[in-house]
C-alpha cells in the first residue's frame, strides 16, 4: 500500500488541494499553553475548511492567514500549520509545504497524521522519494499504536478527508470505509461519506449515508441542513437553473415532496437560512 501512495505522489499531475499560505504570529508563553481554540476561532477554520472544499482558494487563504493572525491556542496554530502545507502543495511551492508542515508537527507533537501526510505529498513531488516513503511509513505506525478505536477511526477519517482534497478519490473511499468499520456507530463518518458523494454528484450513494446517520439517531438541525442543501443542489443541476419559482415550475410532485420534508424539519429545528424559506414558501404545500 506505502507502495502504491508513493507512486501516486511521484506520479499524479492533476492535484486539488485546498487550505492556506499564512505565517506565524508571535505569541506570548501563556497564549501558547492554550489548548482549545475559541468558538469564534473554530468556526473561522470552518469557514476555511468549506471555503477550501469547494474550491476558494484565494478566500480560503485568507480566512486562514486570520485565524493564525487572531488564534493563539495550540489546535489553532496546528490547523492553520496544516493548512498552510495544504494550500502549498496546490501551490506547488513544495519547500514551503514541507517547512509548514513541520511546523504542525512540532506543534502537535509529532503525532498528527495529517501533518505527515501532507509532508509526505510534498517529498513525492520534490523528488525525495525515500523522505515520502518514511513519512507515509510513519503514519501507518501511529495508526497502529494508537490502541484506542475511536480514535485510531479519526485518524483515518482525517485521511480520507486529505485524499479528498488531493483528489485521490480510491484511497478517500479505502481510508473511510477503515473508519467505518472501527467505529461504525459513528455519524460523523456517514455524514463525511454523503459529503463526499454530493461532491461527485452521486445523490443516490449520498443518501444512503445520510439515511444512515438519522438511523443512528442523530437527528439534529445539522443533518437536516445538509440533507436539504443536498437536496436542493441536486433538483438545480437537475434542471439546471437555481431560481426557485422555475424550479417550483419543473419539479415533480415527488420531487417536490421530499425536498420539502427535509426542508421543513430544518425550518422546525430552528434554521434561518433566507433561501430555504423561499424554497418552503414557494415549491412547499
Amino acid at each position: 500500500m506505502v507502495n502504491q501512495l508513493i507512486y501516486f505522489i511521484i506520479m499524479t499531475t492533476k492535484i486539488k488541494t485546498f487550505m492556506l499560505l499564512a505565517t506565524l504570529a508571535p505569541l506570548s508563553m501563556q497564549a501558547q499553553q492554550l489548548i482549545t481554540m475559541s468558538n469564534k476561532c473554530f468556526k473561522q477554520v470552518q469557514a476555511g475548511n468549506k471555503q477550501n472544499d469547494q474550491g476558494q482558494y484565494q478566500e480560503a487563504l485568507n480566512t486562514f492567514t486570520k485565524v493564525l493572525k487572531d488564534c493563539s491556542a495550540k489546535d489553532a496554530k496546528e490547523e492553520g500549520n496544516i493548512g498552510i502545507a495544504i494550500a502549498s502543495n496546490g501551490l506547488k511551492q513544495y519547500d514551503n509545504a514541507v517547512s509548514s508542515a513541520n511546523n504542525a508537527i512540532k506543534v502537535g507533537k509529532e503525532k498528527n497524521v495529517m501533518a505527515y501526510y501532507a509532508r509526505s505529498f510534498a517529498y513525492g513531488k520534490l523528488g525525495r522519494t525515500e523522505d515520502a516513503k518514511a513519512d507515509l511509513v510513519k503514519i501507518t505506525d501511529l495508526t497502529k499504536k494508537n490502541k484506542d478505536i475511536k480514535a485510531r477511526a479519526t485518524m483515518f477519517a482525517q485521511l480520507a478527508h486529505l485524499d479528498f482534497q488531493l483528489n485521490m478519490l480510491a484511497e478517500a473511499d479505502t481510508n473511510l470505509t477503515k473508519a467505518i468499520e472501527l467505529d461504525p456507530e459513528n455519524p460523523a463518518f456517514y455524514i463525511q461519506k454523503g459529503d463526499m458523494m454530493i461532491k461527485i454528484n452521486n445523490y443516490d450513494d449520498a443518501f444512503v449515508a445520510y439515511d444512515k446517520v438519522l438511523d443512528l439517531g442523530k437527528n439534529d438541525l445539522e443533518i437536516y441542513q445538509i440533507r436539504t442543501e443536498a437536496r436542493l443542489k441536486q433538483m438545480q443541476q437537475k434542471y439546471v437553473t437555481t431560481d426557485i419559482k422555475e424550479l417550483s415550475k419543473r419539479m415533480t410532485k415527488q420531487e417536490k415532496s421530499t425536498v420539502c420534508a427535509d426542508a421543513k424539519k430544518a425550518l422546525d429545528l430552528g434554521l434561518r437560512n433566507l433561501q430555504l424559506d423561499l424554497l418552503a414558501s414557494t415549491i412547499c404545500e
